[in-house]
């Protein structure tokens, strides 16, 4: 997979993750209406898509290593968050999120320039 379609996948899925992460908060019956849960999940998924917004514009491979290494700890730690909040749309955005990460991973290096 292309480098640059990998991270638009990635900060597509936070964009969802962010969404569904408020809809959690503020929408009720959803069980965790008015607490901190989903407020914390949807700003690590925030975190997730400036990370993503970051990769793009990094240039260095030492940037590019440093920034995949924080957002798969971002990814990881959210989903493991939302999985403790019984979140499943949410889950699911961030295994794509993974899914595009190891895209980004394992991708071509020509178009990183």
């Amino acid at each position: 997979m292309p480098y640059r379609s990998a991270l638009t996948i990635i900060m597509l899925s936070a964009i969802v993750a962010v969404g569904c992460g408020l809809y959690a908060y503020f929408i009720p019956l959803t069980g965790v209406t008015g607490t901190w849960g989903p407020l914390a999940a949807a700003f690590g998924a925030l975190c997730t898509l400036i990370g993503g917004v970051l990769m793009v514009m990094a240039r260095h491979r030492s940037q590019r290593f440093l920034l995949m290494s924080l957002l798969a700890l971002g990814i990881v730690l959210t989903a493991f968050a939302t999985y403790l909040l019984h979140q499943w749309v949410m889950l699911t955005a961030l295994g794509v999120g993974a899914l595009g990460w190891l895209g980004a991973v394992s991708g071509p290096e020509g178009d990183r320039v």
